[in-house]
């Protein structure tokens, strides 16, 4: 059955299965970091995975796609309506550590879910004198959109910590996923592929003595420091090279200071476009083109997007 029969809105449809009220129209860009695109179809906020599952479940029967949206860096949404479901996780932040007289020098497991915050989890995790995590420090975004991306910096990645995941399948059904039964590498986990949601993990922490941590800390903080800050960016527009960095590629070429539109690349780091107040998803994807394209005449390097463009339709970059 495809929705062309169907003479309910994608919003009455789930209204009617779930347990929050979905919103037409939704505008998309406040939900962003770099605040841009357009509006969504149909924009629910799950408050438990039965929820999610019975999205997922209808979309398998009503063909419609589904956004996921965590914290909203790393995205960029096209102008005007996007077409399908944006499933926001902001609900769904729950986590479980274990009491602190608990932990021991095997270390702890905790589960969260893939909305909570990774500033949050790195705070946790450094005052329960637990390691592991301090690579994500100034990383926007929460626990699914990390896992999705195996988000990590200075040699260090979500996956190193990653014991098991837990996602809601094409059909809705649930799964657990065991260390062994998927693999990561970088800017990678063999579970985003596909229709599938991340909804949770747990995760391995060891105990450290809190002078490591906080070096460690110091440390992340320093190679992020060259990142441009209180700007409207979705972060990292490019993957970096096996053995080199996006950033001083893309400066070599020139690319600085290049413009479409409200759409900036950042005169401080070349690998972040910026908005300047009036930018399009248009504007941005069309500067991210113009900077791969300039790379590749040069350089013979063709640079892979680590932001995702949702909504723009197959095959834009």
């Amino acid at each position: 059955m495809g929705r062309a029969v169907n003479k309910l809105s994608l919003s009455e449809i789930l209204h009617k299965e779930l347990h929050v009220r979905p919103e037409e129209n939704k505008p998309l860009g406040s939900l962003s970091t770099l605040g841009v695109g357009g509006w969504a179809e149909c924009f629910v906020e799950p408050q438990d995975l039965k929820d999610c599952q019975r999205v997922f479940e209808l979309r398998s029967r009503w063909g419609f796609p589904i956004w996921i949206l965590g914290g909203g860096s790393n995205v960029v949404f096209a102008d005007g309506s996007v077409a399908g479901v944006v499933l926001s996780t902001r609900r769904l932040d729950r986590s479980w550590w274990p009491p602190y007289e608990d932990v021991e020098k095997a270390g702890v497991i905790a589960e969260l879910q893939s909305g909570c915050l990774l500033s949050l989890v790195v705070e946790r995790a450094a005052r329960e004198g637990l390691g592991g995590m301090e690579f994500a420090l100034g990383i926007p975004g929460t626990i699914g959109g990390a896992l999705a991306g195996n988000a990590g910096t200075g040699g260090r990645s979500i996956g190193d910590l990653l014991e098991e995941v837990t996602s809601i399948e094409e059909d809705g059904s649930l799964r657990r996923w065991l260390r062994g039964e998927f693999s990561y590498a970088y800017r990678r986990l063999s579970l985003a592929d596909g229709v599938r949601f991340l909804a949770s993990c747990k995760l391995h922490f060891l105990p450290v003595p809190y002078r490591e941590i906080e070096h460690e800390l110091k440390r992340f903080r320093e190679l992020r420091s060259p990142q441009p800050r209180g700007v409207r960016s979705a972060g990292c527009t490019f993957k970096n090279p096996p053995g080199d960095s996006a950033g001083r590629i893309l400066d070599e070429c020139g690319c600085k200071g290049m413009r479409v539109g409200g759409a900036v690349v950042s005169s401080h780091h070349a690998n972040f476009i910026l908005n300047e107040g009036n930018a399009s998803g248009s504007d941005v994807l069309e500067l991210a083109r113009r900077c791969r394209d300039k790379v590749y005449r040069a350089k013979s390097v063709l640079l892979l997007p680590e932001i995702k463009f949702l909504g723009f339709g197959e095959g834009v970059f």
